[in-house]
């Protein structure tokens, strides 16, 4: 399965030290060109750390870095009839373009029309429960993370306390399981 990454979830699993987490979902990530430029060059050019972080992740991974053709820029244009921001267009288009099964943000407005479009949605706060579930972290780690979403605004605490309430039932249920 493919799946591709938008620049907000790059940036949350950066700022949180979470970016291996993208390598627990043992698909092909896919990022588009302009989500690079975003989270990494014009990042570096601001002496932002985590667009470092992310240049090394993408290059010792290799995580490919693609183009979106125009033609499914337009074709996302005319069935949305709305402009978003260039890295929320592109993340879009090539999850269109490269059919993938996932596209994975932490924009809440991104995520809604990406589940409009037919297209599955996760989030970093996602990725943490799944890492969870999956045994690649224990509950400490993973309460842990989600405050630290919440501590560097990348995660609402309204919404960290649902994600927490789930870890913790998980974490009870397999321990009395």
């Amino acid at each position: 399965m493919k799946i591709v990454i938008d620049t907000s979830t790059f940036i949350s699993l950066a700022k949180t030290n979470n970016l291996h987490m993208l390598l627990n979902l043992k698909s092909e990530l896919l990022i588009p060109y302009e989500v690079y430029e975003e989270a990494v060059i014009a990042g570096e050019r601001k002496n932002i750390p985590d667009a470092t972080v992310i240049k090394k992740f993408v290059e010792n991974n290799n995580i490919r870095t693609i183009r979106v053709k125009d033609y499914y820029i337009k074709k996302l244009f005319s069935m949305l009839k709305k402009r978003l921001t260039k890295g929320d267009s592109a993340a879009l288009a090539l999850s269109v373009q490269e059919e993938v099964g996932v596209l994975i943000t932490d924009d809440e407005g991104l995520g809604k029309i990406a589940m409009t479009l037919g297209f599955k949605v996760m989030a970093s706060p996602d990725l943490l429960l799944q890492s969870l579930k999956e045994g690649f972290a224990g509950f400490k780690e993973f309460e842990k993370n989600i405050r630290l979403l919440v501590i560097e605004n990348r995660l609402s605490p309204v919404v960290a306390e649902f994600y927490m309430m789930e870890g913790k039932e998980y974490a009870e249920n397999k321990k009395n399981g």
